[in-house]
């Protein structure tokens, strides 16, 4: 918001395009795969947590593939 002269002005900002957001998801994904790895080397864990985390991560990147896909789908002209 911003105040002008005793007015409140409001800053709208643009609504995301769908690629703007499949990149976004996609960032998070691959943010979210990251530290699974790193939590994956950087702690003990039992074979069953091991088993779960891997399976956590296969299921992130399916949907990271998934993302991709649509992503590649979309016309190349809308930003």
């Amino acid at each position: 918001m911003i105040a002008v002269a005793g007015a409140v002005r409001l800053r709208l900002m643009p609504m995301p395009s769908e690629r703007e957001k499949l990149v976004r998801d996609i960032n998070s994904l691959k943010e979210s795969i990251s530290v699974a790895w790193m939590d994956m080397i950087s702690k003990p864990m039992t074979a069953a947590e091991r088993g779960e985390l891997r399976r956590s991560i296969d299921s992130l990147v399916k949907d990271l593939d998934s993302l991709r896909s649509k992503l590649d789908r979309l016309p190349k002209t809308q930003a």
